[in-house]
């Protein structure tokens, strides 16, 4: 997993070819205030771009997730969220084993799992061991709008 502000995305680059293709276009995305668009291919469904627009509401927590064949790129142009991360080979419960159709498995959150403030301007990059949860509430209700890019694996 990786947390950062998205003015040192030059620093992951060497991550891989798909990595910086989206760090590259989350770093010039000019927010014009209006709705995220709902999806944006970059290179057909090797690299593809999701916007989410919602409000952070209080709501059950949810499950871990973790995928194989992408990488979750997150980008936050407004608003704030809480995430909750741990390593799925270290979870207690795996409550969906990988399922190739939905490309997840899923997990029970554990009273260990690390938890993280994803405000505007940062950027999170999960790889296939994370185990993440992401859109919960941090403080207070927010207005989030939020860049899910899905990055093929095989991009790197």
């Amino acid at each position: 997993m990786v947390i950062d502000r998205i003015d040192h995305a030059a620093q992951y680059y060497a991550l891989g070819k798909g990595i910086e293709t989206v760090l590259r276009w989350f770093a010039t995305y000019e927010d014009e205030g209006l709705a995220l668009p709902a999806k944006t291919v970059l290179d057909g469904e090797r690299i593809f771009i999701n916007g989410v627009n919602y409000t952070s509401e209080a709501k059950p927590q949810g499950q871990l997730e973790a995928h194989h064949k992408y990488i979750d790129v997150m980008y936050v142009v407004e608003g704030e969220e809480r995430f909750f991360y741990k390593p799925i080979a270290e979870v207690t419960k795996i409550a969906m084993p990988y399922d190739a159709e939905k490309e997840c498995a899923l997990a029970e959150i554990d009273a260990d799992a690390a938890q993280h403030r994803f405000s505007a301007g940062h950027f999170l990059i999960f790889f296939p061991q994370d185990g993440h949860l992401a859109a919960q509430l941090w403080d207070q209700p927010a207005k989030v709008r939020k860049f899910i890019a899905k990055v093929a694996v095989a991009t790197l």
